[in-house]
């Protein structure tokens, strides 16, 4: 779920070679078989859901000569039309993908299937404008969401002009409370996208967070503890028992934030200790994370330096990003599945047990729909990251009609079956 961003262009349309329909009143030999929907599914990648209309559609008997034969059903976007009312389909067929991708999805990695929505690599996603304005409005109307969408830059995808989906906070006061609950420090709310900010401050908050990775606060926070704990493991009397409990507590919060769950469930004395025992163990704790946050900067850095515009900043879990992004539906909350989510809803898979190495469960927070296609903004646990808070985390994604092959639950069961093997192999 975490590859690196593609930089095409995409500025034009590809060039598609013209379709002739059949001259006789037959199936050409060369159509894909009905019986084969494999075939239909590799026509599609390739070619765009028309061709496979075309494939399908059956030729009308006076189709004698060219003048007369069946011409291919045109919209205003080739590689994402619909099949004409008359298309037969086989009952032993499956769905077809409903998104564009490949060459239909000319110099993108997918489109929806009616054209509003086009997404490249991980953190570029293009919408229709009055499509953007629509999912702002639910956005706002919903006080639990804590986000709102703009858009940005122009490209041109087909015949269309999309404009780049802008995630933003709906104020400061947002953002603000987004970063307290999360743990991080308060600084870092001046680093994330606002509704009404201008390109310049967009640009001016993008270059504080890059110069943010070289000197953190966190190893401010982790000297500042370190002399704490060793202070009053000095101390001449026996330290109280509440001291020591919150010292811990408090080196804990910061190792998650630092270094993330497993780092602090292999390396945390337990079962823990009391009094000045607790405070030693403490002590011999705190130069090794340090040591191993510091280390990490560079890959840190590397991580984030992919992220060339100014996104919002998630968490190393899904759940939790979905939770700062949308807040908990009223229906049930987060872990309820949605076949069809609003925008302001969120996807939702139970994976336990399906691999070994894998995740538990998935969250993705719907920000778009174009017809029955949808548009998230989310995050994916990765024990490979650097960090547990960044802009890196969060990505886009497209996912398709339930029940199809390019649905949420069956493109998160293939992600977490590969997801689940990269992490067997690095063990």
């Amino acid at each position: 779920m975490h590859a690196r961003e593609r930089r095409a262009a995409g500025e034009e349309a590809a060039q598609r070679p013209a379709v002739r329909g059949p001259e006789h009143p037959r199936t050409p030999a060369s159509a894909p078989s009905l019986q084969r929907p494999d075939a239909l599914l590799a026509l599609q990648r390739t070619a765009g859901n028309a061709a496979v209309a075309r494939a399908l559609t059956p030729v009308q008997e006076n189709a004698t000569d060219p003048q007369h034969s069946q011409r291919p059903q045109h919209s205003q976007h080739p590689q994402i039309s619909q099949h004409p009312p008359h298309v037969q389909r086989s009952p032993h067929t499956e769905p077809l993908q409903r998104y564009a991708e490949g060459a239909a999805a000319l110099g993108f990695d997918k489109v929806s299937t009616n054209g509003g929505i086009a997404i490249r690599g991980r953190y570029e996603a293009y919408a229709d404008t009055d499509m953007i304005a629509d999912a702002a409005r639910a956005l706002d109307a919903q006080e639990r969401v804590a986000i709102t969408l703009e858009h940005g830059a122009a490209v041109r995808v087909g015949e269309r002009t999309l404009y780049r989906v802008l995630p933003v906070y709906k104020d400061a006061a947002r953002a603000e409370a987004a970063v307290r609950a999360a743990g991080r420090n308060p600084e870092s709310a001046g680093h994330e996208p606002v509704r009404g900010d201008s390109t310049a401050q967009r640009g001016e908050k993008h270059a504080a967070y890059q110069r943010s990775l070289t000197d953190p606060p966190e190893v401010r926070r982790l000297v500042a503890l370190t002399q704490r704990i060793v202070t009053a493991l000095r101390a001449r009397t026996e330290p109280p028992g509440p001291t020591v409990d919150r010292l811990r507590a408090e080196a804990m919060r910061l190792a998650m934030d630092t270094m993330g769950g497993g780092w602090m469930a292999a390396r945390f004395p337990y079962p823990e200790r009391a009094g000045r025992d607790g405070l030693t163990d403490l002590a011999a704790l705190m130069p090794g994370l340090t040591a191993d946050f510091l280390s990490g900067l560079p890959a840190a850095e590397n991580q984030e330096a992919v992220v060339h515009e100014l996104l919002i900043t998630l968490p190393n879990d899904c759940q939790a990003a979905a939770a700062q992004l949308i807040g908990r539906p009223a229906d049930g909350g987060l872990s309820v599945r949605r076949p069809a989510p609003a925008v302001g809803e969120n996807h939702f898979v139970d994976l336990t047990g399906a691999a070994q190495d894998g995740w538990a469960n998935h969250f993705a927070s719907v920000i778009l729909r174009d017809g029955d296609d949808t548009l998230t903004y989310e995050a994916a646990a990765d024990r490979t990251s650097a960090l547990q808070h960044g802009k890196s985390l969060g990505y886009f994604a497209l996912y398709g009609r339930a029940g199809t092959d390019q649905s949420f639950d069956t493109t998160i069961r293939a992600q977490n079956q590969a997801y689940a093997e990269r992490s067997a192999s690095a063990t």
